[in-house]
């Protein structure tokens, strides 16, 4: 049973607490007033072990008595299953908000949440091994292994060859298929290539879409037209001769 009291954080380990802190979206200020009674503690660890805690067993209190009340029943119904309890002294300091002792607290918390991922991410793995040892397709063997200077012997996991072939097999399987469907794929995309093609094609054959350079040509016969209407309309001017009279000199 690790017994938690009072010490003095190193910087390092205050960070970690700073950083726990914003992670769990815990305001700094008022820290240890706010963890002077165990509520919100309880609030947190709550999220990870909701059967565990009930939070009506820890209502609010601001004396210091029911304060340190609340920390002893904490400390008995909770932390003690996680193999961890507080002491009486640091429990006082707790309820009295002595300075600092809300960062060992947290402090000893983020230590707690580390020990449980270990020890989850360690179940979890003696549960696939298990499950691996209880399939008889897979067999464990001892292998040598280079580790430095030295050779040291470690379990290997290997399956049985004619599982690897049929492995193999499924899978060379599963790659004809592919290929087929992105052969079938890329010739589907070119049908419909070719019957875009011959749409554009006869749309412009209706008239639909006008086709390449008739545009330009109509506006070059406009062009023209305009130009000999224009001439056509134009007066003609007969030079004045000097025999007439109303001419000057």
């Amino acid at each position: 049973m690790h017994t938690v009291s009072g010490k003095n954080l190193s910087i390092e380990e205050v960070e970690d607490v700073q950083k726990w802190l914003l992670q769990n979206s815990i305001s700094t200020h008022r820290l240890r007033r706010e963890f002077s009674d165990v509520l919100p503690l309880a609030e947190v660890l709550k999220r990870d072990y909701p059967r565990l805690i009930d939070l009506h067993n820890y209502p609010k209190k601001s004396s210091v008595q029911l304060k340190l009340a609340n920390w002893e029943t904490f400390n008995f119904k909770v932390l003690s299953k996680f193999n961890m309890t507080l002491s009486r002294d640091f429990m006082d300091q707790l309820a009295n908000g002595v300075n600092g002792a809300a960062e060992v607290l947290l402090h000893e918390v983020i230590r707690l949440e580390k020990r449980q991922r270990v020890a989850e991410e360690r179940n979890a793995s003696l549960r696939q091994e298990q499950a691996w040892e209880e399939n008889d397709e897979v067999k464990t063997v001892v292998v040598n292994k280079q580790v430095g200077d030295g050779i040291v012997q470690v379990p290997q996991k290997m399956i049985l060859y004619s599982l690897y072939e049929k492995m193999t097999r499924d899978s060379q399987a599963k790659d004809i298929i592919i290929e087929a469907y992105q052969q079938r794929l890329a010739h589907m995309e070119n049908i419909v290539q070719i019957k875009t093609e011959r749409i554009d094609e006869l749309l412009m054959q209706m008239g639909k879409i006008p086709q390449k350079g008739a545009a330009g040509e109509a506006s070059s016969c406009y062009l023209a037209f305009e130009a000999k209407d224009t001439a056509r309309k134009r007066p003609s001017l007969a030079p004045i001769s000097s025999a007439d009279p109303d001419s000057t000199t």
